[in-house]
């Protein structure tokens, strides 16, 4: 119902746009947003390549911030695709992450994925977070450290 309701919001939107456009009003850029546009269809966008970042020197990520990280929804929006513990209404898209800790990947692994996981896989839907510059280094090395004290 919440999906079909913020539907029919971005729809309205559109067609106020439009309608202010065929009035000779201002019409918004969205070249910053490609897939709300109608001459930038998203699958014809160029894509970044993916880049393999290695961990340098120690984690020194911290736990509890990396699960604010996680959770938030403006940030890290974990919860997005995978179920953690303490997470609420989490999606199903991504794989279990509340033993992530017990999978025995090493702390530079665990970065690399979460830096870029289409390195390790290409078809991944996960968002390459730290090749887009979604989160900052530390905000990974955080989210890093909260992933590997899941047990």
């Amino acid at each position: 119902m919440k999906r079909l309701v913020l539907l029919a919001a971005v729809l309205q939107g559109l067609t106020f746009a439009g309608a202010a456009a065929a009035q000779g009003a201002a019409v918004p850029d969205y070249s910053a947003f490609p897939c709300l546009s109608h001459t930038l269809p998203c699958g014809e966008l160029a894509a970044r390549e993916p880049v393999r970042k290695e961990l340098e020197g120690p984690l020194d990520g911290n736990a509890a911030r990396g699960k604010q990280t996680a959770f938030a929804r403006n940030r890290g929006n974990c919860l997005a695709c995978h179920v953690m513990p303490g997470g609420s209404q989490p999606g199903s898209r991504g794989p279990d992450l509340s033993h992530f800790g017990s999978t025995g990947r090493s702390t530079a692994e665990t970065f690399a994925m979460v830096w870029d996981m289409r390195t390790v896989n290409p078809e991944t839907l996960m968002p390459p977070f730290g090749t887009n510059a979604v989160l900052t280094e530390q905000e990974l090395r955080d989210v890093v450290a909260f992933l590997l004290s899941l047990k």
